[in-house]
């Protein structure tokens, strides 16, 4: 009898350990917004963010519909402790340059005005200095780094991009997503034959924007476009190492998890998403792709009494989204969706700093958001003939 207690002792503590073994964490990383220069707001967002994240927390867990579709029924567990990337105070010397120039302003400005002109200041700064790409680019950099470093711990990660933190998660996704095909690539941007034709023999791994650059094989330009290398043998040389650069410079497939904006103002700063004459339309096109068959979902979710928070698009299902983009696609659970119909209840001007004294309305409002757009999507049984 003593045996068969000690096997049945054994054997739970097996399984238990097997459970332990195979469940998986998910890191939520949340990214600060504009106005976060000085101490005071540095301090503000990072309590925010402790008390949004136990919200955020409970709201997931509790939620019979994320335990099957996010976490598959136990194979994912969400990590009880927030992540933080913050930027804020990379803008500094930008900032008391700004204060003394409003300094000089207030000589002779009405109050009002003076205030007015203050706190636009304030809070449009950062986002238009973030939104630049020389500012934005070691940003999303150090973003990286702290995202395959939770991919070296076995964790996945969901991205919070508070206001103009939507810009970094924005810009994280379109530079790092693994979503180009090289082939596909070089035949858009009309090389050679003769490098098509090298490409072919020596095949490479769907890679990345940033990989491209780093690799060498193209350059940004200052109007937006990627431009192959036109040094024949350089490019063969920097196209020969692209696996490489696309092992360092891009997100590991099934890392990210899905990006949550929130109190955000993307389309503002970033209208050229639905402009279809925009030369990056193309790559943003392949970003839609990639999430929809990667099983990565894109949350906008906005007070509606916030006036910064601007939804990222008009909610549509599958198919149309497929006959927008007008690519091939084979949907595995991916979705866009954006949610703006809860009111903070606090007045207009207090709405857009609202969200963690509001967490578990905000919380409730993200998990509903994530049910919507996945019903609304109903990618489960739509695949392409």
């Amino acid at each position: 009898m003593k045996k068969i207690f000690l096997i049945i002792i054994f054997l739970f503590a097996f399984v238990q350990n097997v459970i332990a073994v195979e469940q998986k964490e998910i890191q939520f990383i949340y990214i600060n917004g504009s106005n976060n220069n000085d101490v005071k707001m540095k301090t503000w967002f990072f309590e925010g963010v402790y008390k949004l994240h136990s919200k955020m927390y409970d709201s997931f867990l509790s939620s019979d519909f994320i335990n099957k579709n996010l976490l598959k029924n136990g194979k994912y567990n969400i990590s009880s402790a927030p992540e933080i990337f913050f930027w804020g105070d990379r803008s500094n010397a930008e900032i008391q340059k700004l204060n003394s120039e409003l300094s000089f302003t207030k000589v002779f400005s009405p109050r009002l005005a003076q205030t007015v002109r203050t706190l636009l200041a304030h809070y449009l700064h950062d986002a238009i200095w973030v939104s630049h790409y020389r500012n934005m680019h070691p940003v999303i950099e150090d973003l990286h780094k702290q995202v395959m470093e939770n991919y070296k711990n076995n964790k996945f990660v969901i991205l919070f991009g508070y206001s103009a933190g939507a810009f970094v998660t924005y810009e994280y996704m379109f530079n790092k997503l693994a979503d180009i095909n090289v082939l596909e690539f070089l035949n858009y941007t009309k090389v050679s034959e003769e490098l098509v034709n090298f490409a072919k023999s020596n095949p490479q791994k769907d890679t990345c924007i940033d990989a491209l650059i780093d690799s060498g094989l193209v350059i940004y330009s200052a109007d937006g476009k990627l431009i192959p290398n036109n040094n024949i043998q350089n490019f063969k040389d920097s196209y020969l190492k692209l696996d490489k650069y696309t092992c360092t410079s891009c997100i590991p497939d099934n890392v990210l998890k899905g990006i949550i904006n929130f109190a955000s103002p993307l389309v503002l700063f970033y209208s050229d998403i639905s402009n279809p004459n925009y030369p990056l339309t193309y790559y943003n096109k392949l970003l839609y792709k990639y999430i929809l068959e990667n099983d990565i979902f894109w949350l906008t979710v906005n007070y509606a009494d916030d006036p910064l928070g601007f939804p990222t698009t008009k909610n549509i299902s599958y198919e149309d989204l497929k006959n927008i983009i007008d690519i091939k696609i084979n949907p595995q659970n991916g979705f866009l969706y954006s949610k703006s119909d809860v009111k903070s209840r606090k007045t207009f001007i207090r709405s857009h700093t609202s969200y963690w004294a509001t967490a578990k309305k905000f919380s409730k409002s993200v998990v509903e958001a994530y049910e919507e757009g996945f019903n609304l999507y109903n990618l489960c049984n739509k695949k392409e003939p």
